[in-house]
């Protein structure tokens, strides 16, 4: 029999919130208030790396908590003061993450039947030549131990099933993205020689890869174009290579009806490193993903499909072989219309109303 009633209230941890995430809460706090469960988001301010990357909301109906942040061995870590602001018997959803100091005090109530603690997460950190060992170990002695995890696909899936992790206790929720534009791709005309790279400016996106292949494409054909719109550490290298070749445009960030313009113009998605939900974008704006199997990508990356929604080279690539990737893709008309339509398809089937679905799924079966 359950130590727990009936679930009253769902408290959602993020150490802050992006513009993207922000329609997931909502539309997950409608459905649960809709059937008398109360929603809480605490969240706060982010940390300095984290806050170059990408625009950030405070949404007023949530808590907004003045967020602890430190600096060890070049690693920030945070201290939200979660375990002060919930209830006997609350379901609380946090990410897995060993920089959250809250998430051990949780992890504790969670052991002693206070609450029901739910991870949110990629199920590994597939970037983890970054991980220190301490932090790696620490989550795999934490990662089974919880009520439920929402993982973000079915990568994640496999993953935490491998880690040990009680297949009753996973759900895949199809982490995607909310899609609102006010115009459509018929009301705009795509140019068959323009790219866009569109994210944040770091490592793990080989910008200088990236830089490096336009360039080899641009010098056999002259009406190839890149438009970078992003921000981020490596925003000097991307705005310094545009101030000298004029085929090159950086935007900065943007956001709104000229991001969604871009979009719409550009023929292809060029990201030779990390995809994640930027995958998404590509399918709703008919934009394909050109990429690299480069083994540092998140979870949405199993979304692509090469040569039915994407292009992907099956290694990380040299820079040669990923400008002749480009390359065929300008040329071969047949192999561009095949993939476009490839993303429109798969629009139809990653979309949030089916992530919050399962969502709430997951959370009316916690025990």
């Amino acid at each position: 029999m359950s130590a727990y009633k009936p679930i009253k209230r769902v408290v959602f941890v993020q150490k802050f919130v992006p513009h993207y995430r922000l329609p997931l809460f909502e539309l997950l706090k409608a459905k649960l208030e809709a059937k008398g469960i109360e929603f809480l988001l605490i969240y706060g301010p982010p940390d300095p790396y984290e806050g170059s990357k990408v625009k950030m909301v405070y949404p007023e109906w949530g808590v907004k908590v003045d967020s602890k942040i430190f600096k060890i061995f070049g690693r920030y870590l945070y201290w939200q003061g979660v375990p002060f602001k919930i209830k006997k018997g609350d379901v609380v959803i946090v990410e897995q993450a060993a920089k959250l100091i809250d998430n051990y005090f949780l992890f504790f109530l969670e052991q002693i039947n206070v609450v029901r603690m739910c991870y949110f997460g990629h199920g590994q950190n597939f970037q983890d030549k970054y991980e220190l060992k301490i932090s790696k170990k620490i989550k795999q002695l934490m990662v089974s131990r919880v009520s439920k995890w929402f993982a973000y696909t079915d990568m994640s899936v496999k993953s935490l099933l491998a880690q040990g992790v009680s297949e009753s206790k996973i759900v895949s929720v199809n982490n995607t993205l909310a899609f609102s534009s006010s115009m459509s791709e018929s009301e705009v005309t795509r140019d068959s020689h323009k790219f866009i790279y569109i994210g944040g400016l770091y490592k793990d996106k080989r910008i200088e890869f990236l830089l490096e292949s336009a360039a080899k494409v641009r010098s056999i054909n002259d009406n190839f174009e890149l438009h970078i719109v992003g921000d981020g550490p490596l925003k000097n290298l991307a705005e310094n290579f545009a101030k000298s070749n004029s085929w090159c445009t950086y935007h900065e960030s943007v956001y709104g009806d000229e991001r969604d313009k871009l979009l719409f113009e550009s023929t292809a998605i060029l990201m030779p490193g990390l995809v994640g939900l930027v995958a998404i974008d590509s399918f709703h704006f008919a934009c394909p993903i050109i990429t690299t199997d480069c083994g540092q990508h998140s979870p949405e990356y199993v979304y692509l499909e090469n040569r039915l929604n994407s292009l992907i080279l099956p290694d990380e690539g040299t820079t040669g072989s990923y400008a002749e990737l480009i390359r065929e893709y300008l040329d071969n008309k047949e192999l561009a219309d095949t993939v476009r339509q490839g993303c429109r398809d798969s629009a139809n089937f990653y979309n949030i109303e089916d992530t919050v679905e399962k969502f709430f799924n997951g959370i009316a079966d916690i025990r």
